[in-house]
């Protein structure tokens, strides 16, 4: 097999769709970036798993350890989605090792355990097609910061009936962006269940995440989504759509909750 037929199989995935445009809405197959997790094992014990693009896992490790001033002990793979670290576990502790996809936190925990915390979105809530297009540049013009810096991404929350943003916030990290929307969410009662989560960014496995434990029914995005993010998605029953320029958009999962 060439080495671009293995990248193929390991780093992108082609998904089902629905892609919606000035002329309707048909079935397509589109192409999404792998997002997988990694398990860091030290000398047998795991430590860390870190979020990736499967490939090049070895000189991500090594950078990583690097960075984390761990130095360059021996590593090997130990499986598709681990690699062994020969080093006492011990050297770990405390550290609170961050790493993923998008400097967001996957950390400690294991994936399995990420999906067992979130609960299925119950809501019945849509939004017409028409709405959705208009919320990129609603999101841009509250975006003050940005438009002061260009250097940030920014999280919004939008009335799925009316359209209305009802809060939005900026950060460096599209994570931390995402976080100070729902801290200022939960301190305003704010029901998730009838609005749009809408990301300035890319779409990855954390940001869905947050947005299921947080119940919003609804998550899009100007840019595109991982494959993780999309299996995420379809589980907790919350409709996924990236692309969201004008009257075009990409549905990856439960089309049905998007009108029109």
């Amino acid at each position: 097999m060439a080495v671009s037929e293995i990248r193929e199989v390991r780093e992108v995935r082609e998904v089902a769709i629905e892609r919606v445009d000035g002329a309707g809405r048909r079935a397509e197959r589109d192409r999404v970036v792998v997002e997988e997790p990694l398990q860091l094992r030290a000398r047998g014990a795991p430590v860390a798993t870190v979020m990736r693009t499967p490939g090049h896992d070895l000189e991500l490790v090594r950078g990583l350890l690097h960075g984390e001033g761990l130095g360059s002990p021996a590593i090997a793979r130990a499986g598709d989605d681990a690699v062994e670290i020969d080093v006492e576990a011990s050297v770990f502790a405390g550290r609170g090792l961050l790493a993923s996809a998008a400097c967001g936190v996957c950390g400690r925990v294991a994936i399995a355990d990420l999906e067992l915390r979130a609960r299925e979105v119950a809501a019945d809530t849509a939004i017409d097609r028409a709405l959705l297009a208009r919320l990129p540049d609603a999101l841009r013009a509250a975006q003050s910061v940005f438009a002061a810096t260009g250097g940030l991404h920014a999280a919004g929350l939008f009335d799925a009936a009316t359209g209305e943003l009802a809060g939005v916030r900026e950060d460096v990290g599209r994570h931390n962006a995402v976080d100070k929307l729902v801290g200022w969410a939960l301190g305003a009662g704010l029901a998730p269940s009838s609005h749009v989560l809408f990301l300035s960014g890319r779409l990855g496995y954390e940001l869905v995440q947050k947005a299921i434990a947080f119940g919003v029914p609804i998550v899009a995005a100007v840019s595109a989504p991982s494959s993780l993010a999309i299996e995420l998605a379809e589980r907790f029953n919350v409709a996924l759509a990236g692309f969201v320029r004008g009257e075009r958009a990409n549905l990856y999962a439960h089309a049905w909750r998007v009108r029109g």
